[in-house]
């Protein structure tokens, strides 16, 4: 009885024991199937962009007065490329960035007048990270198109909270944005917030990293600041150091805005190490192009107050720009060279510091593409992929690079432009000048020497290597793109005077100028009578019933037409209609075939349609209408 007993519990201690295995191997593979799932997901992917901040706009590249401890420290944790270049101005980089893509060839070229519109054919890095199941969002500044289809919304973004136009306070942005206390569009829509910019801009993509974070879903959050952007505006607690410091109130501001930006980015990092996904995030620091500034601050602080600032650091200053010369919309180094930071803990990448060669904003996108996995084979893209170089310390392979700087209607192979091939530089830097000079930055960073005479046979081969790029560039065409009206998408469309294909970028009115300081009296608001009337070209989405209001200042503002007659032609064809009194604006209702139209709207006292009228006939633009199929 007792052997059968024992063999009885034998059998149940087998049993027990194979029962405690099953468990302990189930509990084994949910574990690894964990780590795999882990191992498997993409890691999430964070750009910061700042605006108009340059290489020298940080303590660590020789700036003595700018306090950036944050970004200093990610920089000393990142690797960082140091030759990098973008376009000398706004839109142009964020397209390139985008798109992969030389700018020109992307069809942006400019800020405003139509020209910085992102055409939806091409493929765009949100488009490409939401096939492989990120979740995207942008926060900030766009500046690649207001109204559909080129919107944030319609090119890959899933959640957007932006600015209109190239600034805060720009005419396709809410009427009366200061950058304090403002209306800005959420997913399309105005929403009021209370607060400063910057800090309106990572509290929402720290809401994003909260809701997203540790999801099955990666994320992709392109988070760009108008800061420190004109106007130069920031909370005073941040202003007031460097007006005791001693800096004129211009450089003060700015560097205030930069400040306030390094705290935010502090206030980020927090949330990542909060949220646990620090070491499984992609983050890049970058900024879009030279330093706004940099031409003026050597001239703002000069003889008695750099002496005084001088002592009160207890330092010489010995450059604000790293050493370089030009600013931004500049062919020289210092308006297109600007810092690149990335880091990515668990990602396999080098040890942080520096990586030399020449690198570009259009390498972003196959950079960050082959770095999660994610073949570039059939994109159209005119960048390469860094990740030998961030993840097995690979030279860069040698290349020539160009930029140039248009900011024309149409683009010319006389405006400024510099090609670079390694440290040589052979730079146009006048439009109206046939000047070329060739340096070379080994031996003059500065460049302060123009050896052109001494090596006339490089000079040629740049100069060839420019036509070619010229030629790659502009072989498919530029064509004007245009937003569409009646679309489902968006009816009505906003249409601003931003983007009026004016003769020149001194005839579009695209800053409105609001506020009480000095950067509200640069806008156009009050001097309205200086704009020609300029067209704006767009399609419909379909034949229709088209209702155009047409209005002298935006909606919020409730401003009484200031003329008897408003006048409207759609292309060419010319109708009018009374100004009935106190009205803020006019309708016209026309039937319109599917087709491309070209728009122009004015106020005039007079019932005959003479858009060029002089003196007291005068006409006034009107600086917005929305078009919408009825």
């Amino acid at each position: 009885m007792l052997k059968d007993i024992n063999k009885a519990i034998g059998r149940c201690g087998a049993i027990i024991g194979l029962l405690a295995l099953t468990a302990c191997t189930s509990e084994k593979q949910d574990r690894n199937s964990q780590l795999a799932t882990k191992q498997e997901k993409k890691p999430n992917i964070i750009i910061v962009m700042t605006d108009d901040q340059g290489y020298g706009d940080l303590g660590h590249n020789k700036n003595p007065i700018v306090q950036t401890p944050v970004l200093d420290q990610i920089a000393n944790q990142s690797i960082r490329l140091t030759d990098f270049h973008v376009d000398p101005t706004c839109s142009p980089t964020r397209a390139a960035l985008l798109s992969g893509q030389y700018s020109l060839r992307s069809g942006v070229w400019h800020t405003v007048m139509g020209r910085h519109m992102l055409p939806t054919e091409i493929k765009t890095l949100p488009e490409s990270l939401q096939e492989v199941g990120y979740n995207t969002a942008l926060v900030g500044k766009w500046h690649l198109g207001d109204s559909y289809p080129f919107r944030p919304q319609d090119q890959g973004f899933e959640h957007v909270l932006m600015h209109g136009g190239g600034g805060v306070g720009q005419t396709p942005d809410y009427w009366g944005n200061t950058q304090f206390n403002d209306t800005y569009f959420l997913n399309g829509e105005p929403k009021k917030y209370n607060g400063y910019a910057t800090d309106i801009w990572f509290d929402e993509a720290i809401d994003f990293i909260d809701n997203n974070a540790n999801k099955a879903k990666p994320f992709f959050l392109y988070l760009v600041t108008n800061a420190p952007h004109a106007p130069f505006r920031a909370p005073e607690e941040y202003i007031e150091p460097y007006r005791q410091l001693g800096l004129p109130e211009e450089l003060a501001l700015f560097y205030a805005m930069i400040t306030s930006v390094d705290e935010n980015v502090g206030r980020l990092q927090k949330a990542m190490d909060k949220n646990g996904i620090t070491d499984d995030t992609i983050f890049i620091f970058m900024t879009d192009n030279g330093s706004v500034i940099a031409g003026k601050s050597a001239k703002l602080i000069q003889g008695e107050t750099k002496a005084l600032i001088e002592k009160k650091l207890g330092q010489k200053i010995t450059t604000l720009n790293f050493d370089m010369r030009g600013a931004k919309n500049s062919a020289y180094e210092g308006g297109h060279r600007v810092p690149f930071y990335l880091s990515w803990p668990n990602g396999g990448l080098i040890e942080p510091g520096s990586v030399d060669g020449l690198s570009a904003h259009f390498d972003v996108l196959p950079t960050l593409l082959d770095l999660i996995g994610v073949s570039t084979e059939n994109l159209d893209v005119d960048g390469i992929s860094l990740k030998s170089a961030l993840t097995e310390g690979k030279a860069i392979p040698d290349r020539t690079l160009t930029v140039t700087t248009q900011r024309v209607l149409n683009p010319d192979p006389n405006r400024p432009f510099a090609v670079m091939q390694g440290k040589w530089r052979y730079v146009k830097a006048d439009g109206n000048k046939d000047v070329f000079e060739l340096f070379n930055l080994a031996n003059d960073p500065g460049q302060t020497n123009n050896i052109i005479d001494k090596h006339p046979e490089i000079a040629k081969q740049m100069a060839e290597q420019y036509k070619q790029w010229w030629q790659h560039n502009t072989q498919g065409g530029l064509e004007t793109n245009r937003s569409i009206i009646g679309s489902a998408h968006e009816n009505p469309a906003r249409l601003t005077s931003m983007d009026w294909l004016a003769p020149n970028t001194q005839q579009v009115a695209h800053t409105v100028g609001f506020g009480n300081d000095k950067w509200s009296k640069r806008g156009w608001l009050g001097k309205e009578k200086k704009y020609p009337i300029s067209p704006w070209k767009v399609k419909t989405a379909e034949k229709g019933l088209y209702k155009f209001r047409v209005l002298y200042h935006d909606k919020p503002a409730n401003e009484v037409i200031p003329k008897q007659f408003a006048h409207l032609t759609i292309n060419g064809k010319p109708y009018v209609q009374k100004v009935t009194q106190g009205a803020t604006y006019v309708d016209f209702e026309l039937p319109i075939d599917k087709q491309d139209v070209d728009i122009k709207a004015w106020f005039s006292n007079s019932q005959t349609s003479d858009e060029n009228a002089k003196g007291k006939d005068k006409p006034l633009a009107a600086f917005f209408i929305y078009a919408e199929r009825i």
